[in-house]
């Protein structure tokens, strides 16, 4: 049974989850910088690509949740800005 509460909390914990993975890895990256080790300034983009990509992994999970419920209008308009959120990966 498909239960939208539970569904609301799962995306909730997802962004949630892609916010705390973000800062954990952009604290990580500005501590190895301070440390002047290598590795930080790719941890710190990886923390702005989890930032970037934590709305698109909202916006997927929108495109699931309607298709389940039956609301397929909602879902292929979530998915139509899923595409448009991949534009940018494109070009």
């Amino acid at each position: 049974m498909f239960s939208e509460k539970i569904f609301a909390k799962l995306i909730q914990r997802t962004l949630l989850g892609g916010v705390f993975f973000s800062l954990f890895l952009l604290f990580l990256g500005f501590g190895f910088s301070l440390a002047g080790a290598p590795l930080g300034g790719g941890l710190l983009r990886a923390g702005v690509l989890a930032l970037l990509l934590t709305p698109a992994a909202r916006v997927a999970m929108l495109v699931y949740g309607y298709w389940r419920g039956g609301e397929y209008y909602f879902a292929l308009a979530s998915f139509a800005v899923l595409g448009l959120l991949a534009v940018p990966l494109l070009v």
